[in-house]
């Protein structure tokens, strides 16, 4: 790692540059990062909506209590690991938590928070997520210093606002920035 000072963006967010990343996966993607470390890090997007599932029926959930479909989005967290799920949620709701963060949100991993959810006990706030996003140690920063990254602090109102498709406009609008200031190819003005 070079001899810059290292910033752990745990709990932070990244918002995709508009034009430097122009296809795939993290075109204005927004991402909320689990961990940083100068290992590598991990992180979820939270605005790339993959469809709504019936939440009893993907969880086979078997409890007599629920009778009616639970219908809740479930969005691509990154293109690692596609069959690990992530509940992104609210820290009202403790039970088994993967990771706790001091902002107001947790990470949970297990079938008991998709049953609780379906049956009304669960966070007041949730995405479900597949999948994530994983850097090895110094990429990262690489991007970072690349421009390919904006990072900000969490806003748990945002992760869990609804439109997914228009959170990355949205979160450029709050840090007061115009899609348009961005160049897609660097040169002399």
């Amino acid at each position: 790692m070079s001899d810059k000072i290292f910033q752990n963006l745990s709990g932070k967010t990244l918002v995709a540059t508009p034009h430097v990343i122009n296809k795939g996966i993290y075109h204005k993607s927004l991402i909320y990062m689990l961990s940083h470390t100068d290992e590598g890090a991990i992180g979820l997007i939270f605005n790339r909506l993959l469809n709504h599932i019936d939440l009893k029926s993907f969880f086979k959930i078997k409890n007599d209590e629920i009778t009616k479909p639970v219908m809740i989005p479930i969005y691509l967290g990154g293109p690692v690991e596609h069959e690990k799920g992530f509940f992104l949620h609210s820290s009202d709701y403790n039970k088994n938590l993967l990771l706790d963060f001091h902002n107001d949100l947790a990470v949970s991993s297990n079938l008991e928070i998709s049953e609780d959810i379906a049956s009304g006990r669960g966070p007041k706030n949730s995405l479900l997520i597949v999948g994530y996003t994983g850097w090895k140690a110094g990429e990262l920063e690489k991007e970072l210093e690349e421009n390919l990254w904006i990072v900000t602090d969490c806003d748990k109102e945002f992760i869990f606002a609804d439109n997914p498709e228009n959170k990355w406009q949205n979160a450029l609008k709050h840090l007061g920035i115009d899609e348009m200031q961005f160049v897609s190819q660097p040169g002399n003005a």
